[in-house]
């Protein structure tokens, strides 16, 4: 039988593809692209973790910044004659302490007033706490509080005075 194919091995004779032997440094191209890509992504993901314990650690010191904030406002108002045994009014009462690491202000202001006979005192209270030592620079909280006291002398003539 004769044949018009001739012998077909699969492959054209002069294809131009490289014998096997000459075909060099493909896969060491690929060995350090895949290398550097490694390390890149393992470089992202280091940054990544890093940054989210740093912001960890700055809310952990802000809570703990307002929490003594808070003390020191709560701290404040319990100066303001609490019980109300006295026929007066309280004054404020203001103070610089540390409180668990942390340096705490506290600053009263007060406004008198009246309403008929009542007498009436409106105060002011801001604390102010800032995170002490190096492991938290800058974080600090405030807290302000606003409240009244009143006193009635031509109604209430024993103690607790207030209206």
């Amino acid at each position: 039988m004769i044949s018009f194919f001739g012998n077909f091995s699969g492959r054209p004779q002069h294809s131009g593809i490289a014998p096997r032997g000459r075909q060099r440094g493909v896969s060491i191209i690929t060995g350090v692209f895949l290398l550097l890509l490694m390390a890149v992504l393992a470089a992202v993901i280091a940054n990544v973790v890093s940054t989210a314990h740093v912001n960890m650690a700055a809310d952990i010191g802000g809570a703990r910044a307002y929490q003594a904030a808070r003390a020191g406002a709560e701290w404040g108002m319990f100066q303001l004659d609490p019980n109300a045994q006295g026929a007066g009014l309280p004054a404020c009462a203001n103070t610089n302490t540390v409180v668990l690491g942390h340096n705490v202000a506290v600053n009263c202001q007060s406004w008198d007033t009246t309403e008929g006979s009542r007498l009436i005192r409106i105060y002011r209270i801001v604390s102010q706490a800032t995170a002490i030592g190096v492991k938290a620079p800058g974080i600090e909280r405030q807290v302000e509080v606003t409240l009244e006291k009143c006193r009635d002398p031509l109604v209430i003539t024993v103690a607790p005075f207030d209206c």
